[in-house]
């Protein structure tokens, strides 16, 4: 239903071609990065690893802390970084097209995007690959099963869920030159992320690397529509053009 939903906004969007064209754009960014896109790739690596080694403590003490109020929490925002921020989604897109309001527009079509590369595409491969398992399996922090088919329970690394709403959340951010769009979506995708770990399905490291892939895709689809705050003066003017104008 979720891949239906998609299609059809980006089949409804006048520029389709072109913003396939942006997707695939995103998808190959890698095999044209230059040096310091590999040394941001390597920080952000460092971090994971840096994470992944205090793995274990830092998730045996969320679990220890956990409570009831961190589990009605944690079951309130999570849909927020899948299902519901998909439909967030089309719904700042639909609102946009029908308000002819560029911001709106291309701030759900950019997460929307965002989200079909880093949380369909991208991550998924990843979980396959790596097969990491759960930490509610109890196999131990680094108990890895690459390409072990598509057992759910041995696809911990990287967190799907952090991933597609760092990908929104950074997408649409970056329609607003203010402080309290960002600040809210990045709150609701950083509310999610820890939902995770207080749920006891993903480690620490696996959050923070569905963070760096979610933001670092939603960068790039920013930058495939040339996204460009112009200081005017009563504001700012956002200006659009679409990859290869």
């Amino acid at each position: 239903m979720k891949r239906i939903a998609i299609l059809l906004v980006l089949v409804a969007t006048s520029g389709f071609a072109g913003e396939v064209q942006s997707v695939a754009g995103v998808i190959k960014a890698p095999l044209h990065w230059k040096a310091k896109e590999w040394k941001r790739f390597g920080e952000g690596v460092a971090l994971v690893a840096a994470v992944a080694a205090v793995d274990k403590p830092v998730i045996d003490a969320v679990q220890r802390n956990r409570t009831h109020f961190s589990d009605q929490f944690a079951r309130r925002i999570t849909p927020l970084g899948g299902h519901d921020a998909v439909l967030a989604s089309i719904a700042l897109f639909g609102t946009g097209f029908v308000l002819h309001d560029d911001r709106l527009r291309g701030a759900g079509r950019d997460s929307l995007e965002a989200e079909v590369v880093a949380a369909m595409l991208v991550t998924p491969a990843l979980k396959r690959a790596f097969g990491r398992s759960r930490p509610f399996l109890d196999e131990g922090t680094y108990h890895f099963e690459p390409a072990r088919g598509n057992s759910d329970a041995h696809e911990s690394f990287p967190s799907g869920h952090a991933t597609n709403a760092f990908a929104a959340a950074t997408a649409i951010a970056g329609h607003y030159d203010n402080w309290i769009v960002p600040t809210i979506v990045y709150s609701i995708a950083a509310g999610v992320s820890i939902s995770r770990v207080n749920d006891n399905v993903h480690f620490p490291s696996d959050v923070v690397a569905g963070a760096l892939i979610g933001r670092a895709v939603g960068k790039g689809m920013l930058a495939r529509h040339h996204i460009a705050i112009v200081p005017q003066k009563n504001g700012f003017l956002l200006i659009y053009r679409r990859a290869g104008e």
